[in-house]
């Protein structure tokens, strides 16, 4: 039989990196609805890679049993408390966007206390279906039933638990097929690290701080639900700038509203000097510690990841903006890089 063919090398190699490609977009297709779970993996993976190397370079224990510890201490410490809170905060809105005649009851005494006029009742029963729909994206897993969440939390940690196990291994493979150089793939997991510590741990630590002392600030000041509200305050923490003000502020409003002015000028005066000093003070000391992510980044991040990726979106998101910025400036240096040498070469003077 002939080994000839009808392709030349080129077009054999052309060929076959195209059939790869096209089998890895078949995959990644088939698993969108599950990429949460890859990515939850792999930012679970880098939280623990540090304790994991201790324990099995350092402590010398078994690998397989450490990555299991891992994997329990991670559900326990992390998860369940987060599937915790998230449920309570769907049911919570969800609820809400269902009673919407409750909202906009909220919503015709603030016309009637402040004398300005919002929209129409069909407009803001919109808005809270499209409430109802944003969190049902941030959260697709948990609503999606027990089974779903099931399968979502599998994958998830069968992916973790070979990454980790094999993670020299999977390491040198994957820097073994990325296109770029020894220095941007060194920047590329510095920018991987900062932004998975700074976003999970150090905005997490920030959210839970803050989500505390409006929890607080609620039920000292009179607010009804102030648990609720206080989970509302921990995600609304992860927008900079905007942030928890979004919850306090019109809380403060509310109980002025309602004849309790003296309360709601302490619960203002409570949220502008503890809450926003406090936010102030650990973000300065996280940014040292775990990595500086800047404000326009996580802004527009947010608004980038969490439609795509639902809650992963608060670090995939800014992840994805600040990978963008390292590949720009790459480029950029090598692309002067290749001007300034051209500039320097001798050329023919005849």
């Amino acid at each position: 039989m002939s080994d000839s063919t009808i392709y030349t090398r080129k077009q054999r190699k052309i060929l076959l990196v195209f059939s790869i490609v096209f089998l890895l977009v078949v995959i990644v297709y088939g698993l969108k609805n599950y990429l949460g779970a890859l990515l939850g993996s792999v930012i679970l993976y880098i939280l623990f890679l540090p304790m994991y190397r201790a324990l099995v370079e350092k402590r010398k224990w078994n690998a397989p049993t450490t990555s299991v510890f891992i994997i329990i201490l991670s559900f326990l410490v992390l998860v369940l408390p987060f599937l915790s809170l998230s449920l309570l905060l769907t049911d919570k809105i969800l609820y809400y966007t269902s009673h919407f005649e409750e909202i906009i009851n909220l919503i015709h005494r603030f016309e009637k206390f402040t004398g300005f006029r919002l929209n129409d009742k069909g407009t803001l029963q919109t808005v809270a279906t499209k409430l109802g729909e944003f969190v049902s994206r941030l959260f697709p897993s948990i609503l999606g039933g027990a089974l779903e969440l099931f399968i979502f939390l599998g994958l998830m940690y069968f992916v973790m638990y070979y990454l980790q196990v094999y993670n020299r291994t999977v390491k040198s493979k994957v820097f073994k097929f990325l296109p770029f150089d020894k220095n941007t793939i060194n920047a590329l997991t510095v920018e991987l690290k900062s932004s998975v510590n700074a976003n999970v741990l150090g905005l997490g630590i920030i959210s839970m701080v803050q989500a505390s002392l409006v929890g607080l600030g609620f039920w000292m000041f009179g607010l009804p639900d102030p648990l609720f509200w206080g989970l509302i305050s921990f995600f609304a923490a992860f927008i900079p700038i905007l942030g928890t003000p979004l919850i306090w502020g019109p809380g403060g409003i509310y109980l002025i509203m309602n004849g309790h002015t003296g309360n709601g000028i302490g619960l203002l005066v409570y949220g502008a000097i503890l809450v926003l000093n406090i936010d102030n003070v650990l973000r300065l000391y996280i940014a040292k510690k775990m990595g500086d992510i800047h404000p326009l980044i996580t802004i527009v991040g947010v608004i980038l990841g969490v439609p795509m990726f639902g809650i992963l979106g608060l670090v995939v998101g800014p992840l994805m903006i600040s990978y963008l910025l390292v590949l720009v400036k790459v480029y950029e240096n090598e692309y002067r890089k290749g001007l300034v040498n051209t500039a320097t070469t001798p050329t023919d003077s005849s």
